[in-house]
This record gives C-alpha cells, sequence and structure tokens, in this order.
C-alpha cells in the first residue's frame, strides 16, 4: 500500500486460525503496540483476533505490514487503516457476540471529533461466501467474505463531530456471531 511519510496512525487488525502473540512488523520500522488483549473465539478456542496500533507512523509507497503465522498453512487475515492526518486512540472496545444475538459492538466514548473504526470478524464455518453491513452511519472501506480456508473480516468507519458515545450493529449472512472490534482515534 502507498501510506504518507509522516504523522498517520495505523490499525492493525489480525485474525488467525491459531492465535498467536506476534505482533505486526513492516518495511518502516514502525512499532506496533497492543490495544487491549488478543481473544479467542468462544466456538474456535484456538482461533482469534488482536488489534494494534502505530501512532506518528512513518510511511513510503511500497508500504508492507506483515504479521508471523505460527504454521505455514493458517488461515490468517490482516486488516491494516491508515488514519491520514494522525491521532490518538483514545477509547478501543472488544466484544464477541454469539449467533442469534444482535451483533453490536461495545461502545467507545469521544471527547471530541474523532474517526471512528469498526472491525466485524465473524465465527461461521469455512462454506458459502459471507456479508457483514454496519449500521449507525458506518461505511464499509474493505472486507474479506468469500468462502474458503480464511478468517472473514469486514471492516468500515465513521467520522463523528461531536464527543459522545458510539457503537454499531452489524448484519450478517449467512446468520453467525462475531468478534467486534470498534475504536476512536482523536486528533491530537
Amino acid at each position: 500500500m502507498s501510506t504518507r511519510t509522516t504523522g498517520s496512525t495505523l490499525l492493525v487488525c489480525v485474525g488467525r486460525g491459531l492465535l498467536a502473540a506476534d505482533a505486526p512488523t513492516d518495511n518502516v520500522g514502525n512499532a506496533f503496540v497492543q490495544l487491549d488483549v488478543a481473544h479467542t473465539y468462544t466456538l474456535w478456542p484456538s482461533s482469534g483476533t488482536a488489534l494494534y496500533a502505530c501512532e506518528q507512523a512513518r510511511g513510503m509507497a511500497g508500504h508492507l505490514v506483515t504479521v508471523p503465522k505460527p504454521k505455514v498453512t493458517d488461515e490468517t487475515t490482516l486488516c491494516a487503516v491508515e488514519i491520514t492526518g494522525g491521532g490518538s486512540v483514545r477509547d478501543v472496545r472488544w466484544r464477541e457476540v454469539l449467533s442469534g444475538q444482535p451483533l453490536t459492538s461495545a461502545s467507545v466514548t469521544t471527547t471530541g471529533p474523532a474517526l471512528l473504526v469498526a472491525w466485524w470478524w465473524g465465527d461461521a464455518g469455512v462454506d458459502l461466501d459471507k456479508t457483514a453491513v454496519p449500521d449507525n452511519g458506518f461505511t464499509v472501506i474493505d472486507s474479506v467474505l468469500a468462502a474458503g480456508a480464511l478468517v472473514q473480516c469486514a471492516v468500515a468507519v465513521r467520522q463523528v463531530s461531536a464527543a459522545d458515545t458510539y457503537n454499531v450493529t452489524w448484519a450478517s449472512t449467512p446468520q453467525q456471531g462475531a468478534q467486534l472490534w470498534l475504536v476512536a482515534v482523536q486528533a491530537a
């Protein structure tokens, strides 16, 4: 990807078939710190997700972000989001919701304008293509929802202009549960 040479905040969320503690690295030398802890799926107890951030990141054309795989054949999905203009992670929340319940994230609180970034990591098996659609003004910016041996993911964003408490509810097919991350990034 191409990222700004200075001043951005990078958020990297990783879903793994075999949950591991390795943080992402990149070809620019940025240091990523883990936000919260890695969380396993209730239905897939060796699998899970983790979230990392780098504030005031360096960037470049041809910027590569990678994460080690504990096993070469592991299902691993990495999602990197660049917040141009940077900012500080103000609040981060994780929640797992099992199938049959509304897929509503935990709420984040802002003290002013912020960019909200939400991840949906579904817990369905490898069969069938999936869908994941957020509400509350969020727009999906990328997704990996095809059938196959992968960790399905969708990421959405929403710019908010005022201090408040925010969440997002996802609608997905087939019916399934999900791990839900929500992050608020505010200007420094």
